[in-house]
């Protein structure tokens, strides 16, 4: 599974790591985590770029609710 871990990553800096990220396994099929803490700004940044590349995400695992620091997206 691909990791991008975003701790201490500065906000502004954040859009261009993700979008990197993306760019880089778009369409090879897998999963991969996005580390964004507990940042609501954070992980509004990340949604945001998912969303603009049609990606389908989760906040979290199903079998993980009480960890929210984290998006789940897959690159199809």
């Amino acid at each position: 599974m691909k990791k991008l871990d975003l701790h201490r990553t500065r906000h502004e800096d954040a859009k261009g790591m993700v979008i990197r990220f993306v760019e880089a396994n778009w369409d090879n099929g897998e999963e991969a985590e996005i580390i964004t803490g507990n940042s609501a700004r954070m992980r509004g940044i990340v949604m945001n770029i998912l969303d603009e590349y049609c990606l389908s995400y989760q906040i979290s695992r199903m079998f993980d609710l009480n960890n929210q620091g984290y998006i789940v997206t897959w690159f199809e």
